[in-house]
């Protein structure tokens, strides 16, 4: 072998040594980068360091510190801020600086943050990216047990304020019942006097003309009476069949007062449930009213007659007689008996109201005549038809 081609061949060895060096050395020149330091909210938080950060609403300015190795000169960096909010990845623009730090500042609560680094090499190489996420909590007051506490804490209030109000309402309604049932009390104790005021009266009749039979017959009847009224006074309610029986006796005690006067007839609809509980002594004075102010001053015979029957939703009791009429009736009172007035309607009226009251009830009656007579001529009979209304419901 000569010593031209031992040349030739020492150089091609040396060449491609040199393109291999060449390329380990591109191979190498490709740095990795570290975090060395990491500060949020102006806390260091890189001892020790974790891929993952979680902070409060006041720590939302994030800085951080990297190292190249290795650490060639003219090394470029970039870096991002990528946000994942409600499955929406939202990528910040990349920053590129030639100083190794980063900072973001003003960050936004509840968001998924995850923070990018990538060198670039004076030729445009760029290194494996490296990273860290972060989340900044809510404030205490965005946060869902403040406005769940906040919800329960208004419901108790506007609760607890109903609660108390209501209370108060009800305890102002059970005083109110107690003083209108005690007006209640008053006003029956005003009707059992005015009702044996006037029996005592029959009595009194009876006693004068001698007529001891009939005071005796009279005296019997009115003990009854009396016993069963007793024995009904002691409760605001009577039976409807309990009442028939009142007003039955009470009638009979006027037919032998007023010496067969008046017929009486009473129609009880057979529908009618006589078991259905009405105000106690609430019928007798429309009947003793049209006994005493109507059929009393009637010439001849007349006739008196109490309904029961049910008129759509309500019970109805009708009382009519064929009297003198009340326009009549006033004249022949205001005659014969000044300065008296009647208070067994004014007395009715007003337990009445005072019943509807206190019974969240619709108890209505009305009066009128039957007949008119504008020229108020006595030789004719009007008579008057007293309707009493008891909704079914009450």
């Amino acid at each position: 072998m000569n010593g031209k081609s031992i040349a030739v061949k020492c150089t091609f060895i040396i060449f491609f040594l040199s393109q291999n060096l060449l390329a380990q050395k591109d191979t190498i020149a490709i740095p990795t980068l570290e975090f060395t330091n990491i500060e949020i909210g102006g806390h260091d938080q890189s001892k020790p360091f974790q891929q993952f950060y979680e902070i409060g609403y006041d720590d939302n300015v994030v800085e951080a510190s990297f190292i190249a190795t290795p650490n060639l000169p003219k090394l470029r960096y970039k870096y991002r801020l990528i946000q994942l909010e409600f499955d929406e990845v939202k990528p910040s623009d990349w920053i590129y600086t030639t100083k190794p730090t980063l900072k973001f500042d003003s960050l936004k609560a509840i968001v998924m943050n995850t923070v990018e680094v990538v060198a670039i090499t004076p030729d445009n190489k760029e290194s494996k990216p490296i990273s860290f996420q972060f989340k900044i909590n809510l404030p205490w007051w965005r946060t869902w047990w403040f406005w769940g506490a906040c919800f329960i804490s208004l419901f108790g209030l506007f609760y607890g304020r109903e609660r108390f109000l209501k209370f108060w309402a009800d305890e102002e309604q059970k005083h109110y019942k107690q003083v209108t049932e005690l007006e209640l009390r008053t006003l029956q104790l005003q009707m059992n006097p005015h009702f044996v005021f006037n029996a005592l009266n029959a009595v009194q009749s009876f006693i004068m003309t001698h007529d001891n039979v009939s005071a005796n017959n009279y005296l019997s009847k009115f003990a009854h009476l009396i016993r069963l009224f007793l024995d009904s006074s002691r409760s605001k309610y009577i039976s409807l069949s309990d009442e028939i029986k009142l007003l039955s006796l009470y009638v009979e005690m006027e037919q032998l007062r007023f010496d067969g006067k008046f017929d009486f007839h009473l129609l009880v609809s057979p529908d009618v449930n006589r078991f259905v509980e009405i105000p106690t002594m609430l019928l007798q004075p429309f009947v003793e009213n049209a006994i005493n102010h109507g059929l009393r001053y009637r010439e001849g015979k007349g006739i008196l007659k109490i309904s029961f029957f049910y008129e759509g939703k309500n019970l109805v009791c009708e009382v009519e007689d064929d009297g003198v009429g009340r326009e009549r009736s006033r004249e022949i009172q205001s005659k014969s008996r000044k300065g008296y007035k009647s208070q067994g309607l004014k007395i009715t009226e007003e337990r009445l109201n005072t019943f509807n009251t206190i019974g969240d009830a619709d108890i209505q009656f009305s009066i009128e005549d039957k007949v008119p007579n504008p020229d108020r001529d006595p030789s004719i009979n009007v008579g008057t038809i007293v309707r009493i209304k008891f909704p079914k419901n009450n």
